[in-house]
C-alpha cells in the first residue's frame, strides 16, 4: 500500500501523514513518531546549573533513531500560554521552546478533537499542565509514538499505558520500552 502524504500549507502534518491503512482499519506508522513534551523543550533554559547545559538538538538526534520528531498542537498551545502568562525563567524557557520548534523544523501533529474536547471538559478537576500531559499520553498511545520527557509523573503515566519513553536521569538518557515490569 502506498502512503498518502497530506501536508498542510502551514507546514503542519495531520495525524494520517506517513500512515498506511491496513485491512483491520487500524492505523500503523510507516515511520514512528517521537513526540516531544514541553518539559524536554524547555530544558536548556529551565535546567539551571545543577544539570549543566544540555544541547537538546543533539540529544534529539541521538535518541530519535530515525523517528519523525514532532510535537502536538496542544504542546504548542501550552508553551504559548506559558510564554504569555509566566514570568522570568519559565517565560524565557517557553519562548526558547517555541523558537526551537520553528527553527529545528519539528513537525506539529493535530490532536484528535474528540480526545481534546473530552479531556478539556475535565479542566475544572485537573490542573492545566495535567490536562496537557493526559492529552499527550493518550495521543502517544493512539499514534504508537515514543515520548521524550523530563517529567517523572508523565513518564509513569506513559508506562502505565504501555508507551515507550525517553527520559533524562542525571546527564544520561534512559529508554524504557512499554509497560512497567
Amino acid at each position: 500500500m502506498e502512503a498518502k502524504e497530506s501536508k498542510k500549507e502551514d507546514g503542519n502534518i495531520s495525524q494520517n501523514e506517513h500512515y498506511d491503512k491496513i485491512k483491520t482499519d487500524d492505523m500503523i506508522p510507516k515511520r514512528r513518531l517521537l513526540l516531544i513534551d514541553s518539559s524536554f523543550l524547555m530544558l536548556p533554559v529551565s535546567s539551571g546549573k545543577r544539570r549543566g547545559q544540555i544541547n537538546i538538538e543533539d540529544a534529539l538526534h541521538r535518541i530519535s533513531e530515525g523517528r519523525i520528531l514532532a510535537v502536538l498542537t496542544t504542546t504548542v498551545e501550552e508553551l504559548k500560554i506559558l510564554k504569555e502568562k509566566s514570568k522570568g525563567k519559565k517565560r524565557l524557557a517557553a519562548d526558547f521552546a517555541l523558537s526551537f520548534i520553528e527553527n529545528a523544523g519539528i513537525k506539529i501533529v493535530e490532536v484528535d478533537q474528540n480526545i481534546a474536547k473530552e479531556l478539556k471538559s475535565q479542566a475544572l478537576v485537573k490542573k492545566r499542565w495535567e490536562l496537557y500531559d493526559e492529552i499527550l499520553a493518550i495521543m502517544a498511545k493512539k499514534l504508537n509514538a515514543t515520548v521524550a520527557t523530563t517529567d517523572i509523573e508523565l513518564m509513569h503515566k506513559l508506562r502505565e499505558l504501555g508507551v515507550s519513553v525517553f527520559y533524562l536521569r542525571g546527564k544520561k538518557w534512559i529508554y524504557i520500552s512499554g509497560a512497567p515490569a
